[in-house]
């Protein structure tokens, strides 16, 4: 049974696998990575966000477009019937300033403004959450057969479709990343102990465990892409912050936390990756 009398300073001076030239390259790539993943999770989770704000809006929301000739007896039900209706959670006649407002983007604003296009009347029904949508557009074509109803759910779908694609394709791009980090760090810390070969042969010999030697490798590999991380990350945070000055937005807890996970994720990659490769050769050396 191996005895192990060499204190942990010693041993690390002596296993200096920082010396190998590749071990720089972990640092540069620790920081590309990290500032990848930052910048990718906290975009998927303000995007999140901002689709969850977005969703709750539109999914609950009927617009009913009725002809500009539409008697002013006919809009009655809306602040009567709809209005009162417990599973509605408001219903309004959309002014018609913004109706133009609206419209701008389509037609001339001195046509709308002068009354040379006539204006639809505009009802918007808010559902309360939950509540079924078929028996309310059910409802509206019975009360209004000549209406227009804008029937969100279409469009939120797909809007949720492409959100989830984006989400999809982030965390792709982020594991993908991972999985070349995790290689390169295989292959370095590889190339790092055999170069090391007579070194490590003779602190076996010496009574260092290979216990003692994997943390060793381990806390070595681990601190270059530590030190890496910190830089991705403090880029990352430093270009999220620019864009939203520049872009008038505020970042949410949730974005920082993702800018954060790096500082976690990536020395802990490091240190399993080094135990299971430091392992593996030594078991066999």
């Amino acid at each position: 049974m191996k005895t192990r009398f060499m204190h942990a300073s010693p041993l690390a001076k002596a296993l200096n696998l920082p010396r190998t030239r590749l071990f720089g390259l972990l640092g540069i790539l620790a920081a590309i990575l990290a500032l990848m993943i930052g910048l990718l999770g906290s975009s998927g989770a303000m995007l999140q966000q901002l689709y969850a704000a977005w969703d709750l809006t539109q999914r609950n929301s009927i617009l009913v477009y009725l002809p500009p000739t539409t008697p002013t007896e006919a809009l009655t039900p809306i602040h009567t019937r709809f209005a009162e209706n417990p599973a509605i959670a408001s219903a309004r006649i959309v002014p018609p300033t913004e109706v133009a407002a609206a419209l701008t983007p389509v037609f001339p604003e001195a046509a709308l403004a002068s009354g040379t296009i006539p204006l639809p009347i505009v009802a918007e029904i808010e559902l309360k959450q939950g509540q079924p949508r078929q028996a309310m557009l059910a409802l509206l074509h019975e009360t209004y057969p000549l209406a227009e109803l804008d029937d969100q759910q279409p469009m939120v779908e797909a809007v949720a479709q492409s959100v989830r694609m984006l989400q999809s394709a982030g965390l792709a791009i982020a594991l993908g990343l991972g999985v070349v980090m995790a290689l390169f760090m295989a292959l370095t810390i590889r190339a790092g102990l055999l170069a090391q070969h007579a070194t490590v042969e003779l602190l076996i010999q010496l009574g260092a465990s290979d216990a003692a030697l994997a943390r060793t490798m381990a806390l070595q590999a681990a601190q270059p892409v530590a030190v890496g991380a910190v830089v991705g990350v403090v880029l990352a945070a430093g270009a999220l912050q620019t864009a939203a000055w520049y872009g008038g937005f505020s970042l949410t807890f949730s974005a920082w936390a993702m800018v954060m996970v790096p500082l976690i994720v990536l020395p802990l990659l490091a240190v399993l990756v080094a135990i299971l490769v430091a392992g593996r050769l030594l078991h066999h050396a």
